[in-house]
């Protein structure tokens, strides 16, 4: 029994048409999903190196910053507080009211014994002349030390004379930050 031409035609198409699909399917398909999964990982491997080089960047921007603050920081070494320098505070405290004119009592203080917190705090009176006074409080504000003004109270003295000089009290309490 022969096959005719047109039997013959059609299965070559469908040999070639399975032989066609068969390629497709064992190298083409798996070709082109493991070319899929290998641009996936370079995706992620990309984002992970992008994110390494900016770590990278920052960290360098980050050591310059910290060089810079070294630098700086040295310069501030006159301005802090620190332990053991408690008589040069307390002298200079007195040569500031000296220089105004006021007299200065310390009423209550903690700076021989400092606690965890390393604040010294410093409660003062001090009486003299109004504007002397106010002078005080700017040159306390603008002093090397970094003095926080917890409170303040300004009251004024009559005299029984009734004579016109300002006489004012100045009640003082101050925080200091104390460097061990």
């Amino acid at each position: 029994m022969m096959l005719d031409q047109t039997k013959k035609n059609f299965i070559l198409v469908c040999i070639f048409a399975a032989l066609f699909l068969g390629i497709v399917f064992a190298i083409l398909i798996p070709t082109l999903l493991s070319i899929k999964k290998t641009a996936a990982e370079s995706y992620k491997l990309r984002l992970i190196l992008e994110q390494k080089y900016e770590q990278s960047l920052r960290s360098r921007v980050t050591k310059q910053k910290l060089d810079e603050i070294k630098k700086t920081i040295v310069n501030f070494d006159e301005f802090i507080f620190k332990s053991g320098d408690e008589l040069k505070l307390i002298t200079f405290l007195e040569s500031m009211a000296a220089k105004h004119q006021l007299n200065q009592t310390i009423i209550n203080s903690n700076l021989d014994k400092i606690d965890k917190d390393q604040v010294a705090i410093i409660s003062m009176n001090l009486t003299g002349d109004y504007h002397d006074t106010l002078a005080y409080i700017a040159d306390l504000e603008s002093s090397n030390y970094f003095i926080h003004i917890e409170q303040l109270q300004i009251k004024p003295v009559f005299s029984k004379t009734g004579d016109t000089q300002q006489v004012a009290i100045l009640d003082l309490t101050t925080k200091l930050y104390v460097n061990k």
